[in-house]
């Protein structure tokens, strides 16, 4: 028996209909990690553009993270200032909304009457959404370097030459193998013809 064309209708009809929910629910899902989460409610133009500018990084590395781990960062507010329980004065501030995994994060522009600069607004950023994120995960720190021990083997700055590499003195080079210096002086003859070029 060949089957009819009849037949196949619901088939058809029901691939079509699963083929159409499944591009509303990638075109929803793309549309939402296209919406602006981020609100800047205080300062002047240029000063939005560069908070736009710092906090743009931020949020791309740390929104997808949290997504993933199930934590929904709904909006980031940029506030003129804000203040806790007993009116002292937040750089910061974490809101969870009814016990679920969505949260609002709200940043302030001033802390007292000092004008945060963009950098730091970002840096209170990433700070909470690390923790939002570590609290997701339930992430234990197993090790942690002070500042100061960080310091010390940070390298001072050589000079740079034009292609951008360090120069180095031209009187002494380091052997690697045995971490001494060996001095080489110019040949008072000039250059061997023997040696390669």
């Amino acid at each position: 028996m060949h089957p009819y064309q009849t037949d196949l209708t619901p088939i058809i009809a029901g691939s079509a209909a699963l083929v159409f929910v499944v591009i509303i629910t990638r075109l929803l899902g793309w549309y939402r990690s296209r919406t602006p989460r981020l609100r800047l409610l205080t300062g002047t133009r240029p000063q939005r553009a560069a908070l736009r500018l710092a906090l743009a990084p931020v949020i791309r590395e740390f929104l997808p993270l949290l997504d993933r781990a199930g934590q929904e960062v709904r909006t980031i507010v940029l506030v003129p200032t804000l203040s806790g329980g007993s009116g002292e004065a937040l750089a910061a501030e974490v809101e969870q909304l009814s016990g679920s995994g969505a949260f609002i994060v709200r940043l302030a522009h001033r802390v007292g009457s000092t004008l945060r600069q963009p950098d730091e607004v970002a840096g209170a950023l990433a700070e909470d959404l690390l923790y939002l994120y570590r609290q997701a995960t339930a992430a234990t720190v197993v090790r942690q370097t002070g500042a100061a021990a960080g310091a010390q083997h940070a390298s001072t700055p050589r000079p740079t030459g034009r292609n951008g590499l360090a120069v180095l003195p031209r009187n002494a080079t380091q052997n690697e193998a045995e971490e001494t210096v060996i001095a080489f002086k110019p040949n008072p003859l000039g250059r061997n013809n023997n040696q390669g070029s």
